[in-house]
């Protein structure tokens, strides 16, 4: 069962005299008052319904979706785990006034998680765009000017190479095949191939670690082992799958032991038919040597994954997903994509600014980005749309009318502006976590985990700078009142 809000007060802190818990922290502050927009509340439960339907009038007792929105947005404007988040709330007063647990017990770390997940990738998106609108509302942000950049997210997996990649797939198979077992005794038991497996790849890691074409053939070799090891794993697994759903094995199990039979059933399926794919171009490039092979699986926890080269010396391939950053003024990120693969930015370019012109029913008076969204269709079809000016770096040997405009005073001016975007994309990966993903899609459910982690944290993002312009704000206004009593005494 779940509740919108709870959040009453104890005596001691002003529970029945009405009196507000004061919050010392000035952002925490502001967040506070402009979390506590009842349209937020909708977001969530719209989240709640599509992942549990009947949540209101059954099961187990959650948390509040105000505990949860602001649980949720403290863990990322912090930087924290859930770990970190049970015990920093837990004795902070400051902290649990502002996500209005007050005197109540907080939920461990696992229960945390638990009730975060329900607020899925949707969800995120539509909170960030309320928020955006309320920003709107408050004369934070026009949509006058736009910068946008890619970067990358990476996600929570080693380096992968084809030899971890199938001995993550044996340990795995092996152990899903042991509860199988232990539910269901008759799918029978599976040998234990683990140790062979990792002799092998400890044969091909010192043969990489040599060169010369003995080395490469005792590695290619050591492949061929592998392989034959990995096959019957994979063909064991799929049996004991298609046994678990034969009714006349598990017609004697009680309701528990089905549910539990038919989620590995579906475990062993999924990781059956991503191993079947590994073993493919495994095969492909030791035995054929072909290197480029289409659609390539790099984790078998997170298949999304893809590798992306941004020309970094130091990191020349990061191992995640290409994430599209749109900001606006003071700030506030106004839009963001998780994309697949490893698209080109000029094919990026168009559809934002499409996004931008509905989100504030106009098109930015300035668009700034780098030179790898230029391309002469990209600069005419901004200029159709209504923008006024487009400062892209042109690619190649410039006409002398393209080197004076690049050369102009306004369109330096906008790259230098468009320049600080990287600072931004830094306070997104540095300061509310965006260089990692850490969370894992849900189990059952058709979210993008990466959208979702990438959404909070620019949900952090907008709040905090959403909270430190109404800041700035209100003591512009409080300076001016000032001055202008001032000057009322001193004409008196």
């Amino acid at each position: 069962m779940l509740v919108s809000v709870r959040s009453q007060k104890p005596f001691p802190l002003g529970g029945i005299t009405g009196d507000g818990v004061h919050i010392w922290d000035a952002d925490l502050k502001v967040i506070d008052e402009l979390l506590a927009d009842d349209r937020f509340i909708d977001i969530l439960w719209q989240s709640v319904r599509r992942a549990h339907p009947t949540a209101k009038k059954t099961g187990r007792h959650r948390m509040a979706l105000n505990r949860s929105l602001r649980t949720a947005a403290l863990k990322h404007i912090k930087r924290w785990s859930f770990p970190d988040t049970f015990k920093e709330v837990q004795r902070n007063l400051d902290y649990r006034a502002f996500t209005q647990f007050f005197d109540e017990r907080i939920p461990v770390a696992s229960t945390l998680s638990r009730n975060l997940v329900c607020i899925d990738a949707p969800a995120v998106r539509a909170l960030n765009e309320h928020l955006i609108t309320v920003a709107r509302q408050r004369a934070v942000v026009q949509g006058r000017s736009y910068r946008q950049d890619t970067t990358v997210c990476e996600t929570n997996v080693h380096h992968p190479t084809d030899s971890s990649l199938l001995q993550d797939g044996v340990r795995v198979l092996q152990r899903l095949a042991t509860r199988a077992a232990e539910v269901v005794p008759a799918v029978g038991s599976m040998r234990d191939r683990a140790k062979a497996v990792r002799n092998r790849v400890l044969e091909i890691a010192r043969a990489a670690r040599s060169r010369g074409e003995h080395s490469k053939q005792r590695r290619e070799s050591s492949y061929r082992a592998l392989l034959r090891i990995v096959r019957p794993v994979v063909t064991g697994a799929l049996r004991i799958a298609t046994t678990l759903a034969d009714k006349r094995v598990t017609r004697h199990l009680g309701w528990q032991e089905e549910l539990v039979a038919t989620a590995l059933k579906a475990e062993l399926d999924t990781m059956g038919e991503r191993m079947k794919r590994v073993i493919r171009q495994t095969r492909a490039r030791v035995c054929r040597g072909i290197t480029d092979w289409p659609d390539k699986l790099l984790s078998l926890v997170v298949p999304r994954t893809a590798v992306i080269r941004k020309g970094k010396a130091h990191k020349p391939n990061e191992f995640g997903r290409l994430i599209d950053i749109v900001e606006v003024e003071n700030g506030i990120v106004s839009d963001y994509q998780a994309l697949d693969g490893n698209p080109d930015d000029g094919s990026l370019l168009l559809p934002a600014l499409r996004r931008h012109q509905q989100r504030f029913g106009r098109v930015p008076h300035l668009v700034a980005t780098d030179r790898g969204f230029w391309s002469a269709k990209n600069e005419r079809a901004a200029q159709a749309l209504g923008v006024k000016r487009v400062a892209i770096p042109a690619t190649g040997k410039l006409a002398r009318t393209r080197l004076r405009l690049q050369r102009s005073r306004w369109f330096r001016q906008a790259q230098r502006w468009r320049a600080a975007g990287e600072g931004r994309i830094g306070t997104l990966k540095n300061v509310f976590g965006m260089d990692r993903c850490m969370y894992k899609d849900a189990d059952g459910r058709a979210d993008d985990a990466m959208e979702r982690w990438v959404g909070w944290c620019v949900f952090a993002n907008n709040l905090v700078f959403v909270a430190r312009a109404l800041q700035r704000q209100e003591s512009d206004g409080k300076q001016n009142g000032t001055t202008t009593r001032q000057g009322d005494q001193a004409a008196a």
